[in-house]
């Protein structure tokens, strides 16, 4: 799937494993769309979290964030089978700044 998005953010992470002590890595990036909807509970976007890769990482520490990015996204199973959502690919389109204040 593809979609225009504003990046916030992205992280890598590393840390051992609590059971096994294996070294766990990964990356996540944290963005928010224009396809949520407000709720009598809610208003606003509420940022979406998801794996990528290195990189996809490497990709948007190189352009930036917070950045206007089309993303393209793969399922994939997850935990018990349950669908996994990896964004595999983030092409940069534009930067993305906050006005001034005064």
């Amino acid at each position: 799937m593809s979609e225009t998005v504003l990046v916030l953010r992205a992280d890598r992470y590393e840390f051992p494993s609590e059971k096994t002590g294996e070294i766990i890595k990964g990356a996540n990036v944290y963005f928010i769309s224009d396809t949520q909807v407000e709720t009598p509970n809610a208003v606003g976007d509420k940022p979406m979290k998801v794996a990528i890769s290195d990189e996809v990482f490497n990709d948007i520490k190189h352009y930036g964030a917070p950045a206007i990015y089309d993303i393209t996204t793969k399922t994939r199973p997850g935990k018990d089978g349950t669908a996994t959502v990896t964004l595999v690919k983030a092409k940069f389109q534009q930067p993305f700044k906050l006005p001034e204040s005064e």
